[in-house]
Formats: structure tokens, C-alpha cells, sequence
């Protein structure tokens, strides 16, 4: 049994700001990214999402991503345009789960794509930002890990993309209701209270 779903189709509407920001917009095509995509699912395109015999017992219901409140994005620098170097920023999501055996056990696959963009007063560099993915069930911690995202822009380039995807993540069957949040920085420990779906 399988169900692939991801959001990849679905930019996120991210209250950032862009004044001051070079190469600040995205993608909105339905076919989500093709750089995630091919991470996720080895094809340019996702799958269908729902490949189950709707008659299924053990159907598994994909959770959609959520992005943490504040995990959206982070930024250095300050509040003045002409003061900020750079900000990094989460694009778009995806996810995969793929059952593990019955009773509704599965394992998860999360891919985020994000965007690092100079401002006025950034320069050519290596730029990072600590990625945190946390998995719930029934309100209990599953799964919690960090990654170091972000991107080398060279001289004469104002942004460089990136993505990532954590793989092998264990849900166990039943447990209650299962959240995914991704956030960067320090607002990806504290759960979204708005679901993306």
C-alpha cells in the first residue's frame, strides 16, 4: 500500500517582506518544483495523489507539511531595507509516506525548497540556516531532526536555491493524529497553530 501526496503543486503564500531584496518572487506552476520533485520521487513530476483501492482498510492518510509560526523565514540584518544581507526562506514542501506493513504503520519522507537572497548590504558567501523537522502523533514527538540548509551565492548573483529532504522517518501505527512541521531557525520547534491543506 501506498499514498503519495505532497503539496508541490501548492506555492505558500510566506508573510515575507522583500523590499531591499534582489530576485525576491516564485514559481507558480502546478507542477510544483521540478528540483523537489526529483529529490522526492526520481521524476520530474509527482505522483498521482492517492494510488489506494478506495475499499483499502488500512488506507493511510498522508499529513500535510506545516510550516512553524516564525520558521518561515529568517533574516540577518536590520529592520531597514538597506541594513539586511541576506534572508533565507522556505518555497515549498512536499512529503511521501509509504506503509510499512498493517495497522497503518508507516515511513515518512519530507522535502522542503527554499530560497537564500541577498540584500543591500550582503555580499558573495556561503549562507546557512538550521532546518528543523518535528513529527507528531497524538500530540507526542515521533521524530525530531535539524539540518544545516542554505546556499553558496557567488559574486554577481543575488540567489541561490536549495532543497532537502529527510528520509526514513518511522511512524508507528495508530497513536492519534499526526502533524508535520518544518520551520527554520528557532521557529521550527513550536508547532503551527494554521494547517496548510
Amino acid at each position: 500500500m501506498i499514498d503519495r501526496s505532497l503539496n508541490a503543486g501548492r506555492w505558500l503564500a510566506l508573510p515575507l517582506l522583500c523590499l531591499g531584496l534582489a530576485g525576491c518572487g516564485s514559481s507558480g506552476s502546478s507542477g510544483g518544483s521540478t528540483a523537489l520533485n526529483v529529490l522526492m520521487f526520481q521524476s520530474a513530476t509527482p505522483p498521482p495523489a492517492d494510488q489506494l483501492p478506495k475499499d483499502e482498510e488500512d488506507v493511510i492518510v498522508c499529513p500535510e507539511v506545516i510550516i512553524a509560526d516564525g520558521g518561515a523565514a529568517v533574516r540577518q540584518g536590520g529592520q531597514d531595507a538597506g541594513a539586511v544581507r541576506y534572508q533565507i526562506s522556505i518555497n515549498d514542501v512536499a512529503r511521501e509516506c509509504i506503509a510499512t506493513g498493517k495497522g497503518g504503520g508507516y515511513r515518512l519522507k519530507v522535502g522542503v525548497q527554499g530560497r537564500v537572497l541577498l540584500g543591500q548590504s550582503g555580499g558573495a558567501g556561503a549562507y546557512g540556516a538550521t532546518l528543523s523537522t518535528t513529527v507528531t502523533q497524538g500530540g507526542k514527538v515521533v521524530a525530531r531532526r535539524t539540518s544545516r540548509v542554505g546556499a553558496t551565492i557567488p559574486g554577481g548573483q543575488t540567489g541561490a536555491d536549495f532543497t532537502h529532504v529527510e528520509d526514513g522517518i518511522a511512524v508507528p501505527p495508530g497513536g492519534g493524529d499526526v502533524e508535520i512541521i518544518v520551520g527554520l531557525g528557532q521557529g521550527g520547534a513550536a508547532p503551527a497553530r494554521q494547517r496548510r491543506r
